[in-house]
């Protein structure tokens, strides 16, 4: 669809289609805008989340470009370029495909499966990464895991594990392999990552944190008290049960048999 835009765009002329899209385009624009206020991401405060000129004028200052524009873009006089859709994206870590399209969510989310080398190591200097890794707790997706990482210069993306394996018994040989395998490579190959475990609850009353996933910005996650510090990874990579699950035994004494980068068990011990 972008491919499209970008090449016919001037096809429809001012005809409906035309008209329509950009009458939608504009309003999802502004949608974004009343999403990231309501999250928080500019940790400013709002009387709400409506967006009006001064939000309008500060997203022109961080995107580099005239109020007039997004103003015209916002009310669907002007077309939202696929460059600008894709520095707005870039800038604030949403989804360009959204924007132009309205297909999937306003913020991506990687489904990480088997491929999260990519996520945790995306570069060779890690310096100054953060990664949070959230146990969801109750509620429909329970022991699913949702992983927020977060760059030095202030980029955050989501990734979500579910279909290959789940913090939580039940799983069978296969899962619980994924999960060994997952928990080996987070101990070996991201030992110098700064890495926080959380517990994220769900339940009854409360908005899923799986829902939210891409319709929140991913720093809503940083900012709820319903997330807490939790010592499930740690343990994990120590050999130690989580409460939670208890038919992972013989896959933590392996994992506990392997040492963290750098240290060296006495014979007979594990870290």
């Amino acid at each position: 669809m972008r491919w499209v835009i970008a090449r016919h765009g001037n096809i429809c002329g001012s005809g409906p289609v035309r008209e329509s899209w950009l009458k939608e385009t504009g309003q999802r624009f502004l949608t974004l805008l009343e999403k990231l206020q309501a999250d928080n991401y500019f940790q400013e405060y709002s009387r709400d989340n409506r967006t009006g000129v001064p939000e309008l004028v500060r997203a022109a200052r961080l995107l580099q470009v005239s109020p007039g524009l997004l103003m015209d873009i916002s009310e669907g006089r002007q077309e939202l370029s696929v460059a600008l859709a894709e520095t707005i994206a870039v800038r604030f870590d949403a989804s360009a495909d959204w924007l132009l399209t309205g297909c999937g969510r306003p913020f991506p989310v990687r489904s990480l499966g088997d491929n999260y080398h990519d996520f945790f190591l995306p570069q060779e200097d890690m310096t100054g990464w953060r990664f949070d890794l959230m146990r969801i707790c109750g509620g429909r997706h329970d022991a699913s895991l949702l992983c927020l990482r977060q760059s030095p210069d202030g980029h955050f993306s989501l990734g979500a594990v579910s279909a290959e394996f789940v913090l939580g018994d039940g799983m069978g040989g296969t899962g619980r392999g994924k999960l060994q395998d997952f928990l080996i490579f987070i101990k070996t190959s991201c030992s110098s990552l700064r890495l926080d475990a959380y517990e994220f609850e769900d339940g009854e009353g409360l908005e899923s944190g799986w829902d939210a996933a891409g319709q929140h910005h991913p720093v809503w996650f940083q900012r709820l008290i319903r997330r807490s510090p939790s010592r499930w990874l740690i343990d994990m990579l120590r050999g130690e049960s989580p409460a939670w699950m208890t038919d992972f035994g013989y896959e933590l004494k392996e994992i506990a048999a392997i040492p963290f980068p750098g240290t060296v068990p006495d014979k007979g011990e594990t870290v």
